[in-house]
């Protein structure tokens, strides 16, 4: 009896040694394979920076002086290796001469660009903050003739810009998605991108802070609290937003309770009463001069009475987005409300698809400003602006359509 036991218990342990070997075995072999297809990856690339320096760049030209923004802590301190080793040799490769300063602490990105000098592009390398605070710093300039164009190196936790101007993933998608970020700058293909100008609004005593600018979004409530969180729950890996979900949607710390009052204008395709005087560019972007000089509309002399009408909205809700978008052509803010209760059922089942297909909040205004009074301004209210936090505070929302330049995929248009 005692000999068959130990033959069971010798089987038993043989098993689970095989099957322990076999993951081992797949897993090995699956990151071999994705090794061997990031290095086929690079070597294309590698000889498609090499070959559009030597074709491109005149020998007798100094070479471009490119300025990286690098965010080392981004994505959990994996950013400076990625960059290093996928980015920074195809744009050596390239020609171009790369001066990279590495950000030290919140809003370090934001004083490197307000005070930059001598460079010809910006490239960023971090995650939707670092995105957010050099656009910031940019638009602070006052020397309104040195704009910069901006690259945009998907490397952080969060990338909704990134992933927008060239198509993300995992593993082998993410080095793709780096490498197209990369030929992009090399090759010089941009667009422009609206941006939203977020100012407070103080008392005729108050000093008021400078205004900070976003791209993607601008969030307050249950369900963005529920996504801040998610990392806690690390140990849940893939689920661990569903898990944020089901451990919070019952908590009174979330703000259940976005009331306030919005006051906006409609949205204009331009006239004499929006216009606004873009700077005059008396340099070259980047390799060569543009062959084609801006055609734009004289707006002077075009009026539209409600352009400056003012209309207004008290709202309650526990779900609040505000994201630039366009409709028919002309740019506008979506602002969207959620429903104003939720049980935990509905909200956990509501959150659940919001991580499978996105969150697309029913737009009840559009704008091309706005005006947000919140009904209680408490400091532990948190307003994210492109992923940033902020006080919950009265501010003025302005859209500023196709104010920066980014460097994108040729097909990107807009």
């Amino acid at each position: 009896m005692q000999r068959i036991i130990k033959i069971g218990k010798t089987l038993r342990n043989n098993w689970k040694k095989s099957v322990f070997g076999a993951v081992v075995l797949f897993y090995g072999a699956a990151t071999a394979k994705e090794k061997y297809e990031i290095n086929i990856l690079m070597q294309a690339a590698c000889k498609e920076a090499v070959s559009y320096g030597d074709s491109v760049i005149p020998i007798d030209r100094n070479p471009t002086l490119v300025t990286v923004i690098l965010n080392p802590v981004a994505n959990k301190r994996k950013a400076k290796k990625d960059f290093e080793k996928y980015c920074e040799p195809l744009l050596h490769l390239a020609g171009l001469q790369v001066d990279v300063i590495q950000t030290t602490s919140e809003g370090h990105a934001k004083e490197i660009v307000e005070t930059l000098r001598g460079t010809e592009a910006i490239i960023v390398a971090g995650g939707d903050g670092t995105v957010s605070e050099t656009v910031t710093g940019l638009l602070r300039r006052n020397d309104n003739a040195n704009r910069f164009p901006l690259g945009v190196l998907p490397l952080g936790r969060t990338n909704t810009l990134g992933n927008t101007l060239f198509p993300g993933g995992d593993g082998v998608l993410r080095v793709k998605q780096l490498i197209q970020a990369c030929m992009a700058i090399i090759e010089n293909n941009t667009t422009v991108k609206n941006v939203m100008k977020i100012e407070p609004i103080v008392n005729e005593d108050e000093v008021p802070s400078k205004p900070v600018y976003a791209l993607t979004s601008i969030e307050w409530g249950a369900f963005r609290d529920t996504l801040a969180k998610k990392d806690k729950y690390w140990i849940y890996g893939p689920l661990r937003e569903y898990a944020s979900y089901i451990f919070n949607g019952y908590k009174d710390s979330l703000c259940w309770n976005c009331s306030g009052t919005l006051r906006y204008t409609p949205p204009c395709s331009g006239c004499s009463n929006c216009l606004r005087k873009k700077p005059e560019i008396k340099r070259k972007w980047f390799f060569m001069p543009s062959n084609q000089a801006a055609q734009e509309t004289d707006l002077t002399s075009l009026q539209n009475p409600e352009c400056t009408m003012t209309n207004e909205l008290c709202f309650k809700t526990c779900d609040f987005k505000i994201k630039p978008n366009v409709t028919d052509g002309i740019p506008i803010l979506s602002i969207g409300l959620g429903k104003n209760q939720y049980s935990y059922i509905e909200f956990v089942s509501e959150g659940w698809n919001r991580a499978r297909n996105g969150d697309d909040l029913p737009e009840v205004v559009k704008a091309r400003t706005v005006e947000l009074q919140p009904l209680d301004s408490n400091k532990d209210l948190v307003l994210a602006i492109d992923q940033e936090e902020f006080e919950v505070k009265p501010v003025k929302i302005t859209l500023l359509p196709n104010m920066v330049k980014f460097f994108c995929r040729s097909e990107v248009k807009g």
